[in-house]
């Protein structure tokens, strides 16, 4: 399957809205956080969805900021963790099937 990036917007019959942005990257993805500037932010961009996280006062971050970005971490570490054991069992499999 082809990497794309594609953001879904969804309003219900009270007007409220539902904003969903679903990533599937190739290495044509960008993902940076600058450090030593003034602020703090995340920015994720693929296929014309950019995606940016920073605390609600990026110049001066509350506790539960500093518990998010740490949620953050964690959650980003799993992921990275998780595609690497999948890719190695899919790698072992191939490896199995070509024996």
């Amino acid at each position: 399957m082809d990497a794309y990036s594609y953001t879904t917007v969804s309003v219900e019959s009270d007007g409220t809205a539902k904003v969903h942005v679903a990533m599937h990257p190739d290495e044509d993805v960008t993902v940076y956080c600058t450090p030593g500037r003034d602020r703090a932010q995340i920015s994720v961009m693929h296929a014309r969805a950019d995606v940016t996280i920073c605390p609600t006062d990026a110049t001066a971050p509350s506790t539960g900021d500093v518990q998010v970005a740490r949620q953050l971490a964690a959650a980003f570490a799993t992921y990275a963790a998780e595609v690497e054991r999948l890719h190695n069992e899919n790698a072992a499999g191939a490896a199995d099937t070509a024996a």
